[in-house]
């Protein structure tokens, strides 16, 4: 069972170990993540820091997700952090907040969910936050200016927008210019005014630039290496199979959102994706399913079925046996 219990008389002063944080990357199988767990639980605090400090015990490694809410308990994605928190007794570990974009000046609202292998859980004794430095706060926003934008999977060609310290680039940028053209106003040097719009203009769509840039880089290296996109793992491929196939209804066996279903029917279209006498079984990143000879199981679901064709992500397909 979690406790969560502040102990501040008691425990003695520890030195924090700052633990790796990233942010919350589209290889990252949450679904994995929770299957495995024999145990989790979450928390929300709020508090005025760039790092917190847990002191916890555990026997076995925590993993742990950092939400940033918002108003209405609104979060982003693109915003959560990821880190594993070492086993100990009375361990004290720091998690760096700034290394999200969510993360800005004054009082923040965190929503933390923990997952353990053990059936025990942790115990946690004391959440502290760390007041930023200036040096911290300096090193944030170069690190925000210049970190790489969150690939969404929503959508092959959408960039959030940078976001410093938790205020839009583009209204800082806005504001800056602004201030800029007022000065060249007061000092009667109107005549610069467009060159320096046009100016910073074009080096807030080259910093957007950068981004696409590389991330087109990376999603076509993997492609033409693996056969695999992004999220969407290989998943083109195997509608690519379907159609070959002529395949008119398929029975996808998925661990996760519906995003998977939704874009395994774009690709394969006409082929429908349902759960009614499938032609075919698909098995993309699925927790919850085994295959013994010809017998296929997902979830409660049974087919016998033949394989066709196996993919680099480890997805599977089969055609189902009349």
């Amino acid at each position: 069972m979690w406790i969560l219990t502040t102990l501040l008389l008691v425990i003695p002063q520890a030195y924090a170990i700052e633990v790796p944080v990233m942010l919350l990357s589209e290889e990252t199988s949450i679904e994995e993540i929770v299957s495995r767990s024999a145990s989790h639980a979450h928390a929300d605090i709020s508090g005025d820091g760039s790092s917190i400090d847990l002191t916890y015990s555990t026997a076995k490694p925590l993993s742990v997700f950092v939400i940033f809410q918002h108003n209405d308990s609104e979060f982003s994605t693109f915003e959560t952090l990821q880190a594993t928190l070492p086993a100990g007794n009375t361990q004290v570990a720091s998690i760096d907040l700034t290394q999200s974009p969510g993360w800005s000046l004054g009082k923040n609202a965190y929503r933390l969910y923990f997952f353990s292998d053990s059936a025990a859980g942790a115990e946690f004794h004391d959440i502290e936050f760390i007041d930023a430095s200036m040096g911290k706060l300096a090193s944030a926003m170069f690190q925000h200016l210049t970190m790489l934008q969150p690939y969404s999977p929503a959508s092959y060609h959408r960039l959030a927008g940078y976001i410093i310290l938790g205020v839009s680039l583009t209204a800082i940028v806005g504001l800056a210019l602004l201030a800029v053209v007022l000065v060249l106003m007061m000092q009667k040097r109107s005549h610069m005014i467009l060159p320096v719009i046009v100016v910073v203009v074009l080096i807030a769509h080259a910093r957007f630039s950068i981004d696409a840039l590389r991330y087109s880089w990376k999603h076509t290296t993997e492609w033409t290496s693996n056969k695999t996109y992004a999220t969407a793992g290989s998943i083109p491929e195997i509608a690519k199979s379907l159609l070959e196939e002529e395949a008119t209804s398929v029975y996808l066996c998925h661990t996760g959102t519906t995003y998977a279903k939704k874009l395994l029917q774009y690709h394969a279209y006409p082929a429908l994706i349902t759960d009614q006498n499938p032609t075919h079984v698909v098995v993309h990143k699925s927790t919850d399913w085994s295959i013994d000879e010809n017998s296929l199981r997902c979830g409660e679901e049974n087919f016998d079925v033949t394989l066709i064709e196996k993919y680099n992500d480890g997805s599977a397909l089969y055609l189902r046996n009349s």
